[in-house]
């Protein structure tokens, strides 16, 4: 089935770009905005508060497990050096999942879903935790969790139309859980500024697949839900809905046109 899986996800890229893509030509609506990408000085803003977010929420996780006896932390390398190798391919696969699976996938399944977007979202959400099956040590458990991430990833492009804010999110999340932090990231270990091992079960903290795995993690993404959310609605000072994840932003407008 992991094999399976890659394969009709590629078919989906294909299938529902294309069909988000035609919807936005019709529409006379620009296809550069409707894949996420508008480039203004306020784009900034956006990414480095999905940095931030996603950095506050890792540290939660750390602070809550270390206390909890969960994990230990066993070394303190701290070789700054190191962060440069990883930040690459961190950054190269977030931005390659973030297109495929919010630019794309997620567009064309608002488009074919009659902009059902919550239903859109849930459904490109498993999808992106299917996607992860492939990972070392992973599980359905772990697949839960990946798709809670899909999940916030997808509110945030859908609620923010923009790719910088969910880009911001999901590359902190790894950034700071990996070589920061130590932690494994969705079955890859990265090293990390800190050397932690795991001494608590499995479920409670992901073991060796990461947070996503465990209930702590877990729990964490409906806080990180949460803070969106509330960043979204301060965006555009409080007139967002959080049932049509329609948050008007005015950079980000995509009029039709005709």
């Amino acid at each position: 089935m992991e094999q399976f899986i890659p394969f009709v996800q590629m078919l989906l890229v294909i299938f529902l770009g294309i069909a988000a893509i035609n919807h936005w030509i019709r529409n006379g609506q620009s296809v550069r905005k409707g894949l996420g990408f508008t480039f203004h000085f306020s784009s900034l803003g956006d990414f480095g508060a999905g940095l931030l977010i996603t950095a506050i929420a890792m540290l939660g996780i750390f602070l809550v497990e270390l206390q909890l006896s969960g994990i230990r932390v066993v070394g303190s390398p701290f070789r700054i050096a190191s962060l440069d190798d990883k930040l690459g391919l961190i950054v190269f696969y977030g931005i390659v999942e973030e297109f495929f699976f919010r630019s794309l996938i997620l567009s064309g399944l608002v488009v074919v879903l009659g902009q059902r977007k919550w239903l859109a979202i849930f459904i490109s959400a498993a999808l992106f935790g299917l996607n992860h099956l492939g990972n070392p040590g992973a599980s359905y458990i772990s697949a839960f969790g990946n798709a809670l991430g899909g999940i916030i990833y997808g509110m945030a492009f859908l609620g923010g139309k923009n790719f910088w804010l969910p880009l911001g999110l999901h590359l902190s999340w790894n950034f700071t859980q990996g070589p920061i932090l130590g932690f494994y990231v969705s079955g890859v270990y990265l090293g990390g500024l800190l050397t932690l091992k795991t001494t608590g079960s499995d479920l409670f903290t992901g073991g060796a697949y990461g947070p996503e795995a465990g209930l702590v993690g877990m729990a964490f993404r409906f806080v990180i839900m949460a803070m969106v959310y509330y960043y979204l609605q301060w965006r555009c000072q409080g007139r967002g809905d959080l049932k049509s994840l329609e948050f008007p932003i005015k950079v980000y407008e995509n009029p039709h046109k005709g």
